[in-house]
């Protein structure tokens, strides 16, 4: 798959097996003729700005005191993350062909093959391994994906509460997702219409 997508580059082979593995995941699905880049972020933000409109990202900080010393300890500290390398590789040897399909189907709106098409999440399995390690726990990161979460719903729920109308956007695959955030609105007493 190097030799495919990469070509004869040998410094890859020193990475750590995690970048390495989202390196030549960038470049296969460049080479398949999809994009990593959104296309609708940037729309709405422009047009939101043009209209004057409030705008919240509910993002999350991360204070590491001393950032140098971290990195040393990154660099010197064992991650598993084997499993992600593998993971990745199997998405881009086996499931190339089912993302440019779930691509096509979100870009016309087909719900029902999205739901259909299975999705070789890889990028969580990539992230677990790096907020599972003792490292991510030291600086507080290895519950980043529940931290998003919370920070997102107190977004959403501060905007419902106080705005006429609002707008958010997400990635299709959390909307589609059974405890994803939509569901996650919807045990909290808001009124869900599915997409």
């Amino acid at each position: 798959m190097k030799a495919k997508y990469i070509g004869r580059d040998r410094g890859i082979e020193k990475w750590r097996p995690a970048f390495a593995a989202m390196e030549l995941y960038g470049e296969a699905i460049e080479k398949s003729g999809m994009a990593w880049s959104g296309i609708v972020s940037p729309k709405v933000t422009k047009l939101a700005k043009r209209h004057g409109l409030r705008m919240t990202n509910p993002d999350v900080e991360i204070f590491i005191p001393e950032p140098r010393k971290a990195l040393k300890e990154f660099a010197a500290s064992s991650i598993d993350d084997l499993q992600c390398f593998e993971k990745t590789l199997d998405s881009i040897e086996s499931d190339l062909g089912n993302m440019a399909a779930r691509a096509n189907a979100w870009a016309t709106g087909d719900i029902e093959l999205l739901r259909q098409l299975p999705a070789n999440n890889e990028y969580a399995t990539c992230i677990a391994a790096f907020t599972g390690a003792g490292l991510a726990r030291k600086y507080g990161v290895d519950d980043l994906a529940q931290e998003v979460e919370r920070k997102w719903l107190s977004a959403a729920e501060n905007a419902l509460a106080n705005n006429a109308s609002t707008f958010a956007m997400l990635p299709i695959s959390q909307l589609l997702k059974a405890d994803g955030y939509l569901e996650k609105l919807r045990v909290r007493g808001y009124e869900v219409q599915a997409p």
